[in-house]
């Protein structure tokens, strides 16, 4: 029996074009909710892009699984906190330095920074319909805790990073733009902490992904779905393929899966 549902957002819950979570869609998750289902998101989103974008709406989670499985936490206390090494927020810091035409977003719990702004950055804050952040140097963040440091760069310029971030691992979510986060499964990561915290096994949660990023995530769920918009590979590794967020999909799966 399915106790857990878990939720990538972009390109999952919200769409790209219409940049919240449909009446539909929020109405059947207030009614799972209020019939004892536990949701969770599972994000490569900070807390505090959730919260300026406003995204979510009214919708409260039992749990969140932010920062593509590196900070986790519910309205008690945060469950999962893994930042990335001192010795590899150096080196990517190194590497901006030595290509200036560069620029990167370094996320923490509760701040997110841009080490500068250019047309790049511009089109992927466009794409995220978020504002931009505000910009400082990486070297001014060696000291917090970075729990993403992201490089907006092309599949052939993210082995200037990768080789030299030797104690992360990476997932890119976007053309110019990459994940770069501490080595492990990403999400998955985080839904496991979630498992152990919530006394929930794999076999009773469902999860919903559209991205390379969910990969993991739709591996480790004993029942996953892939959106219709999602990527060939998150479709192949899927039980079930449902519509595409625009067309509610997460709504059709609901009933699909008799949940509704």
């Amino acid at each position: 029996m399915i106790r857990g549902l878990f939720f990538d957002v972009d390109g999952t819950l919200v769409s790209f074009q219409n940049r919240v979570v449909s009446e539909q869609v929020r109405e059947d998750l207030l009614t799972l909710k209020a019939r004892g289902m536990k949701l969770f998101l599972a994000t490569g989103r900070s807390r505090q892009d959730l919260a300026r974008t406003q995204m979510l709406r009214d919708l409260v989670f039992d749990g969140y699984i932010t920062l593509n499985g590196q900070c986790c936490f519910n309205g008690r206390e945060i469950y999962r906190d893994v930042p990335i090494c001192r010795e590899d927020l150096e080196a990517g810091c190194a590497v901006l330095r030595e290509h200036p035409q560069f620029q990167a977003m370094l996320a923490g719990d509760g701040f997110s920074y841009l080490t500068g702004v250019n047309d790049r950055v511009r089109a992927v804050f466009d794409h995220l319909h978020t504002e931009l952040y505000p910009v400082r140097s990486p070297e001014e963040l060696l000291d917090e805790k970075i729990y993403q440091f992201i490089p907006l760069v092309t599949g052939e310029e993210e082995a200037l990073f990768i080789s030299r971030m030797t104690h992360c691992t990476y997932t890119r979510w976007h053309p110019m733009g990459i994940d770069i986060l501490p080595q492990g499964r990403g999400k998955a990561d985080g839904i496991q902490a979630t498992l152990d915290y919530y006394g929930l096994e794999r076999s009773e949660i469902a999860a919903f992904g559209d991205g390379h990023n969910d990969l993991t995530m739709l591996n480790l769920a004993g029942y996953s779905v892939a959106m219709g918009n999602g990527s060939h590979e998150v479709k192949a590794v899927a039980d079930y393929i449902t519509g595409t967020v625009e067309e509610d999909g997460i709504s059709a799966a609901l009933r699909h899966m008799h949940l509704l």
